[in-house]
Formats: C-alpha cells, sequence, structure tokens
C-alpha cells in the first residue's frame, strides 16, 4: 500500500528519527533543540531538523535536470573529497507567535519596509508561503542576531553551516514537505 504524502511528511519529518543525531552525534538532538529553543525563546515542541540531516538523504532535485532527483547521500561530497564541505543541518521552526512577532518587528526595523536591502523580494516570496528564511532579513535585524549566534554557535562544534527557517504554521510547514513528497512520487512512477 501506498503512503499518502502527508503520512509521509509526518510520520518521517516531523516524528521520524533524526539521521544526524543517531549517526554522528548521537543522543545530542534534545540538547541541541532545547538550546536553540531556548536562544529564540520558542517552545522545543516547535524545532524540527529537516533536510538531509533528518533523513540521510537529500530529496532536493539536480537543478540541471527538470524533475530528476538523486537522492543524494548526507555528507556525500564531504566522503567523496574531504576538502569539500559537509552537509548542512537544516532546522524549522514552526510557530505562529514567532512569525507575526517577528514581522512586525521586522515591519518597525525597516521603517514600515521603506528602507530596502537587497533580499527583500526574497523575503517577501518566502513570507507568502509562510516562512521566514533568515538569509533574506537584514543584517542588522534583532531576529537576525539571535538566530545567527544559534548558528555560529553550532557551525563552530559540528563544523557545517546550521540553516534555520521560521514556518507560521504546520499547515504551511507540512504543505511544503507535502509538496515535495508528491514531485518525488512522480519522479519514481517515470
Amino acid at each position: 500500500m501506498q503512503s499518502r504524502p502527508d503520512t509521509v511528511v509526518q510520520k518521517h519529518i516531523v516524528d521520524g528519527t533524526t539521521f544526524f543525531f543517531d549517526q554522528i552525534r548521537k543522543g545530542e538532538e534534545f540538547d541541541f533543540k532545547k538550546d536553540i529553543a531556548e536562544i529564540i525563546d520558542v517552545h522545543i515542541r516547535d524545532i524540527v531538523i529537516v533536510g538531509s540531516g533528518k533523513l540521510g538523504f537529500s530529496l532536493k532535485p539536480n537543478n540541471s535536470e527538470n524533475g530528476l532527483y538523486l537522492y543524494k547521500e548526507f555528507d556525500s561530497n564531504y566522503k567523496e573529497d574531504n576538502e569539500l564541505e559537509k552537509s548542512d543541518l537544516d532546522v524549522a521552526i514552526v510557530s505562529s507567535v514567532l512569525f507575526d512577532k517577528e514581522i512586525k518587528n521586522l515591519y518597525d526595523h525597516t521603517d514600515f519596509y521603506r528602507n530596502g536591502w537587497s533580499n527583500r523580494s526574497s523575503l517577501a516570496k518566502y513570507s507568502l508561503k509562510g516562512r521566514l528564511a533568515i538569509r533574506f532579513l537584514p543584517i542588522d535585524f534583532p531576529m537576525t542576531k539571535e538566530v545567527l549566534k544559534a548558528q555560529e554557535k553550532y557551525q563552530m562544534e559540528y563544523g557545517r553551516e546550521i540553516n534555520i527557517e521560521i514556518y507560521k504554521s504546520w499547515y504551511y510547514f507540512e504543505t511544503y514537505h507535502r509538496e515535495n513528497i508528491k514531485n518525488i512520487q512522480v519522479n519514481l512512477l517515470r
């Protein structure tokens, strides 16, 4: 029986074991999430590890061939050549309160969006999808500083990039991942 995409997302991405903390940094997941929760001031249950760090392989399509999914193994580039970067660790924070608070703070910080910054249109596209990607926020934005503090701490400790995104709700989080699973299912049928 084929699993529905929403069941796959809930079972393997939301609730499943985390490859990185099962295989590489064994037993550290709770402490990692708890520390980030305290730095950013959210509940530990609002934090989900996603991407190849969660599953042990990447679900990203190959950019050169539309629709081709290679399921690249976590740290595969580094394993082939230790001069290359290790895979990053992606962290999702699902918090409507944090999302709304930071959108308001950003609005005030940018003088009601009058002060432009180079990534404003990218931030707008993500925000409409219920996501705040830290990489698109102004560098002097207070939220950016808190997230950077968490990222820098674990980048030093783990020797890899740490990416943090904030989702408005579980609806946006699950929809994003469910659509990726649907694309993969189509790819497998080819």
